[in-house]
C-alpha cells in the first residue's frame, strides 16, 4: 500500500509538507472506484465523506491528496490522517480527537466561578467536546496570568489528562493558589514638586502596614495602573501638561512573598491657561458658554477643569434636544512661552426627539403608574435633565428600590432616540401578626396591612389594630397619589385610639380619640408642594385621684373631660432627595401649621419644621443634617394646650440613648414627664458603606451625634439643658417587617433624673 500522511504535533506538519510534496509526486495517480475509511470509533463513513473533497470518479494525485488531508484535519475532529491505496480504492485511515468525558478546575477559589466556567465552554473545554492539547495549555497560560495580575506569583497550576476507555479524556487542573504577594514598597523616583507621601495618597495601592485585615497592599496590575492615572490627571490638574511616568518596575522577591514598585517620573513645567475659544457648531450663545466654562486666562491649566467645562456644555445642548452632542477641549500649546489655549471644539449632532419611552422590572407596577412620573415625553425634543429628573422620581417611589435609564438611538434615524427605563421594585406592602416591640411600650400585639402600591397604581393603603400595655387603636387611610391629572394628592384617614398613660411613665390619665383627616398634597413646583386640609377628633380624658398630676387635673377643671376640635391643616414643604428612603444627597425641608378653628372646644395651634440635608463625602461616606423645631400653644385669649399635643423627646427620632419621650418638664408630684410647648432636635450622622451593599439602598450604618430637648415655653430655653448623645446606628428595609432600627448610643450629659436606654430597637414602622 501507499502511504500519504500528516505527523500529529503543528511543528512536525510543517516540516513534513514538503516530504508529502515530494511523496505526491511520486504517488502514482489514479481513478477512485471505491473510498473506505479505517480507525473509525464514534463517526461515521458519512462525516468523513462529509469534509472530504473527494468522491468516487476523481483522480487522486499529489494535489488533490494534499488538499483532502489538510481538508480533514482542519474539520477538527481528527488527531492523525493518512491516506493509503488499495488497488483503485482510496482508504482513508484517521485517529479521531477523544471526547471530554469530564472537566473540572479545583483549588481556583480566587479567580474564576461562573464566567470562566462559560469562557472556557465558549472555547470548547467542556463535557462532550472535543480534545485539543493546545486549548488546554492556553487555559493554563490565562489561569496563570490573571493570578499574577492579581498579585498570586506563588500558584501552581497543574493540569492532568487522563485517557478513559471509548477513545475519552477526562481533564483536571488542580490550583494551588499559595498566599498573595504583598507590596512591600512603592517607591516614586523624579518627582519634586511634590512629596512622595502626597502622591502616594492617590494611589489605592499601598506598603504593608500595621492595619489589621488590610486588602489594600494586595499588588494587582489593574490597579496600579489605575493609580498610574490617577498620578498622572493629578499632575495635569496641577497644570503640569507634559508629565510623564517614564517607566515602572515591579520587582519580586526571591520567596516570592513581598513586590516592590518602582514608579520613575518626569514632572515638567507648570503651564498657564492662554485664553479660550469655541469652534465647530456652537449653537449657544458665546457669552453662555463662557459662563459655563471655568477655565479663565491666566489661570493654572487644568485637565479636570477643561474637562468638566466640556461636560457642562453637552449638558447644555442635551437640554435643548442635542441628545448626542460631543465637546472635545483641544490644548493648543505655547511651548516657548508655556501656555495653553483651550480650544472647545462642539460636534453638536443633529437635534433629537423622543421616539419611545419603555419601562422594564416592573412586575407588580402599572406601566401608566411609572409613565406618570416622567418629566420627558414621547414626541418632544430629548432633555438630558428631564430624563434625569425623571429617573430620580421613579426612584423615590416608596416600592421602587433603584431606577437605571439608557438613551438608545433609533436605528436608520440619526434624529431618533428611544428612552429606556430599568426599575427594581422593593416589596410594596407588608402584612404583620403579631410582629413589633418598642423600648417604650415593650412588645407589642399588633396587626397591620400596608401597601404602597395598591394594585399596581401607586395608590397607599394602611390598615393596622394594636394592642399593647398603654394603648388600643384602629387605623385605616387611603392615599391617592395622582388624585388629579396634574398631580394633586389625596389622603383620607380615620382612626379610633384608646391610650392609657398617656403620659408615658406615669398612669397619669386616660384617653379615647376618634377623628377622620382629609388632606390635599399640591404641586407648585417640581420640588415645592404646599399642603391643605381638615381633620375632626371627639377626645374624651379620663382621670384617677392619686395618681393623676396637678397639673392635668388643673386642666381638667377648667376645660372638662370631652372636647370637639375642628383643624385646618396647612404647610410647605421642599424636597430634592435622590430617594424617599436612605436617601444619599439633597435635601428636605417642610414646615406645617395645624391650627384647631375658632369655635372649637378647644383652641390652639402646632407649628412644626423638619430640615434634611445629605452631603456626599469622598469614598461614598455620606453625611447627613436633621433638624427640627415644634412649638405648640393656644390663641384666642387662651393659653391652654391639651396633654396629649404637648412634644415630648428622647428616643430612636429625636434623642437616642435616653428613653423613649423622658426629656422635658416633669409633673407634680410625681416628677413624671408631661412634655412641653417647644421641642428642638438636631442630629448629625456619618453614613458609612457597608460592604454588602455600597450603594446602600436597603440597609445603612452610620455613626452619630445627636442633641435636643423639651421645654415648657420659649422663655425656659436654655442652651445648657439640650441633652446629647452619640453612638452607633443601623437600619435595614426589611420585605416583611418593614424598616427595622437598631441603635446604641452613649448619653453625654445625662443628669441623675434623666431617664437612660443606651440599646434602642424598633421596627414594623417607617420612616
Amino acid at each position: 500500500m501507499s502511504t500519504l500522511k500528516y505527523p500529529k504535533t503543528a511543528l512536525v506538519c510543517a516540516v513534513a509538507a514538503l516530504a508529502l510534496t515530494a511523496r505526491a509526486h511520486a504517488f502514482e495517480p489514479f481513478r477512485i472506484s471505491d473510498i473506505r475509511a479505517e480507525g473509525l470509533q464514534r463517526l461515521e463513513i458519512g462525516t468523513v465523506l462529509t469534509y472530504l473533497p473527494l468522491a468516487v470518479g476523481d483522480q487522486l494525485n499529489a494535489a488533490t491528496s494534499r488538499q483532502a488531508i489538510q481538508s480533514l484535519y482542519a474539520s477538527g475532529l481528527f488527531q492523525d490522517v493518512q491516506l493509503e491505496r488499495d488497488g483503485d480504492a482510496l482508504v482513508i485511515r484517521v485517529q479521531e480527537r477523544p471526547a471530554i468525558s469530564k472537566f473540572e478546575i479545583k483549588g481556583n477559589d480566587k479567580i474564576g466561578g461562573d464566567e470562566l466556567k462559560q469562557s472556557l465552554k465558549n472555547l470548547g473545554l467542556a463535557e462532550g467536546e472535543l480534545f485539543r492539547r493546545e486549548l488546554l495549555d492556553q487555559v493554563e497560560q490565562e489561569l496563570r496570568r490573571q493570578y499574577y495580575a492579581n498579585g498570586y506569583y506563588d500558584v501552581a497550576i497543574d493540569p492532568k489528562v487522563t485517557e478513559e476507555p471509548n477513545n475519552r479524556v477526562s481533564l483536571k487542573i488542580d490550583v494551588t493558589e499559595g498566599r498573595v504577594t504583598k507590596i512591600k514598597d512603592i517607591n516614586i523616583i523624579g518627582n519634586t514638586v511634590f512629596s512622595d507621601d502626597e502622591l502616594k495618597k492617590q494611589f489605592e495601592l499601598e506598603a504593608t502596614s500595621w492595619v489589621p485585615f488590610q486588602r489594600s497592599d494586595r499588588y494587582s496590575k489593574q490597579k496600579l495602573v489605575g493609580d498610574l492615572e490617577k498620578l498622572q490627571s493629578y499632575y495635569q490638574d496641577r497644570g503640569y501638561l507634559k508629565f510623564n511616568v517614564r517607566s515602572v518596575q515591579v520587582a519580586l522577591t526571591p520567596e516570592k512573598e513581598s513586590i516592590y514598585v518602582t514608579v520613575n517620573v518626569e514632572e515638567g513645567e507648570i503651564y498657564k491657561v492662554k485664553d479660550r475659544r469655541f469652534s465647530g457648531e456652537t449653537i449657544l450663545n458665546e457669552r453662555y458658554l463662557e459662563a459655563l466654562t471655568t477655565t479663565r486666562a491666566g489661570d493654572t491649566f487644568s485637565r479636570k477643569e477643561a474637562t468638566e467645562s466640556a461636560n457642562r456644555i453637552e449638558a447644555a445642548l442635551s437640554d435643548i434636544g442635542y441628545a448626542f452632542a460631543q465637546v472635545t477641549p483641544i490644548p493648543e500649546i505655547d511651548e516657548e512661552n508655556r501656555r495653553v489655549g483651550i480650544n472647545y471644539y462642539i460636534e453638536p449632532g443633529k437635534r433629537a426627539y423622543v421616539r419611545r419611552i419603555s419601562f422594564s422590572g416592573n412586575t407588580g407596577t402599572n406601566d401608566e403608574t411609572l409613565r406618570r412620573e416622567m418629566r420627558q415625553l414621547e414626541a418632544a425634543p430629548f432633555s438630558k435633565s428631564a430624563v434625569e429628573r425623571s429617573r430620580v422620581r421613579l426612584a423615590r417611589l416608596p416600592f421602587i428600590e433603584e431606577a437605571e435609564v439608557e438613551t438608545q438611538p433609533v436605528a436608520g434615524s440619526d434624529d431618533l432616540v428611544d428612552i429606556r427605563f430599568k426599575v427594581k421594585e422593593r416589596p410594596p406592602g407588608s402584612v404583620q401578626f403579631g410582629v413589633g416591640y418598642s423600648g417604650a411600650q415593650g412588645f407589642l400585639v399588633t396587626g397591620s396591612l400596608t401597601h404602597t402600591n395598591f394594585l399596581g397604581t401607586g395608590n397607599r393603603l394602611d390598615l393596622s389594630v394594636e394592642n399593647n400595655t398603654i394603648s388600643r387603636s384602629i387605623n385605616l387611610g387611603w392615599t391617592d397619589p395622582y388624585f388629579t391629572e396634574d398631580g394633586i394628592s389625596q389622603s383620607v384617614s380615620v382612626f379610633y385610639r384608646e391610650s392609657e398613660s398617656v403620659i408615658r411613665y406615669s398612669s397619669g390619665f386616660n384617653s379615647n380619640i376618634v377623628g377622620a383627616n382629609l388632606t390635599y398634597g399640591i404641586p407648585l413646583s417640581e420640588f415645592v408642594s404646599l399642603r391643605a386640609g381638615f381633620g375632626y377628633e371627639e377626645v374624651a380624658l379620663e382621670t384617677f385621684p392619686g395618681t393623676t398630676s396637678d397639673e392635668v387635673l388643673e386642666f381638667v377643671v377648667r376645660n372638662g373631660t370631652r372636647y370637639g376640635t375642628l383643624q385646618a391643616r396647612t404647610g410647605i414643604s421642599y424636597d430634592s432627595r435622590n430617594r424617599t428612603f436612605f436617601a444619599t444627597r439633597g435635601a428636605l425641608h417642610s414646615f406645617n401649621i395645624d391650627l384647631a378653628i375658632p369655635g372649637s372646644d378647644l383652641e390652639y395651634f402646632n407649628a412644626l419644621y423638619r430640615g434634611q440635608y445629605y452631603m456626599a463625602l469622598p469614598y461614598s461616606f455620606t453625611m447627613q443634617f436633621s433638624g427640627s423645631i415644634g412649638y405648640v400653644d393656644g390663641y384666642h385669649s387662651s393659653d391652654e394646650v391639651p396633654p396629649y399635643e404637648k412634644f415630648y423627646a428622647g428616643g430612636p427620632r429625636t434623642v437616642r440613648g435616653y428613653r423613649d419621650g423622658s426629656l422635658g418638664p416633669l409633673d407634680t408630684p410625681f416628677r413624671n414627664p408631661i412634655g412641653g410647648n417647644l421641642r428642638t432636635t438636631g442630629q448629625a450622622e456619618l453614613i458609612i458603606p457597608l460592604p454588602i451593599e455600597s450603594d446602600g439602598k436597603s440597609t445603612r450604618l452610620s455613626a452619630f451625634f445627636d442633641i435636643g430637648n423639651v421645654f415648657a415655653t420659649p422663655g425656659d430655653f436654655e442652651f445648657a439643658e439640650l441633652r446629647q448623645s452619640a453612638g452607633l446606628a443601623f437600619a435595614w428595609f426589611t420585605p416583611f417587617l418593614g424598616l427595622l432600627q437598631m441603635s446604641y448610643a452613649y448619653p453625654l450629659n445625662a443628669v441623675s433624673s434623666d431617664r437612660t436606654d443606651r440599646f434602642q430597637i424598633t421596627f414594623g414602622s417607617g420612616f
